[in-house]
């Protein structure tokens, strides 16, 4: 019996392993092209969060933005002509999976799936939603990268 039991247990933390984790949410930490602490750099009011272009690279910088005790995770990442582009770190399909995407060169690829979308592409060719990174409406206004509240919380229900 006690072999059974421990047989289970061994089952189990495989599972774990190999399905991310008991909480099923991406832990970025083990992916060392992103940076999961720049919410220091936003200004933030009631209706907008705005990030200054100057801190946005061509490594992919992950925010965060608690809406209600629902953690709601986006990304900003330059292309190699320097323009900003900025997308959820969840894809209109994979969503319910929790996992997101980590930067791979000029490509973010999906956690869940696998696939690869070209950084060029984030912010154009994923508007119409499908198996991308999910759309994120934003504006630069000077030098700041402008991202309006409601359309943040407009997707809590992926997080």
């Amino acid at each position: 019996m006690k072999k059974k039991i421990v047989f289970i247990g061994i089952v189990a933390i495989v599972a774990m392993v190999y399905l991310g984790g008991c909480t099923g949410t991406t832990s970025h930490k083990n992916n060392s092209n992103t940076d999961t602490n720049s919410n220091s750099e936003l200004q933030q009011n009631d209706t907008e969060v705005r990030i200054p272009i100057s801190s946005i690279s061509t490594t992919a910088k992950f925010y965060s933005y608690d809406s209600n005790g629902v953690t709601i995770r986006y990304f900003a990442v330059k292309d190699k002509q320097g323009n900003v582009h900025v997308a959820f770190d969840a894809c209109d399909v994979c969503y319910e999976a929790k996992k997101g995407y980590k930067q791979d060169g000029d490509v973010m690829q999906c956690l869940n799936c696998g696939k690869t979308f070209s950084i060029t592409s984030i912010g154009a060719e994923n508007t119409a939603g499908g198996c991308w990174p999910s759309y994120l409406a934003m504006n630069i206004d000077g030098s700041d990268v402008v991202i309006q509240i409601a359309d943040l919380e407009a997707k809590s229900y992926m997080f």
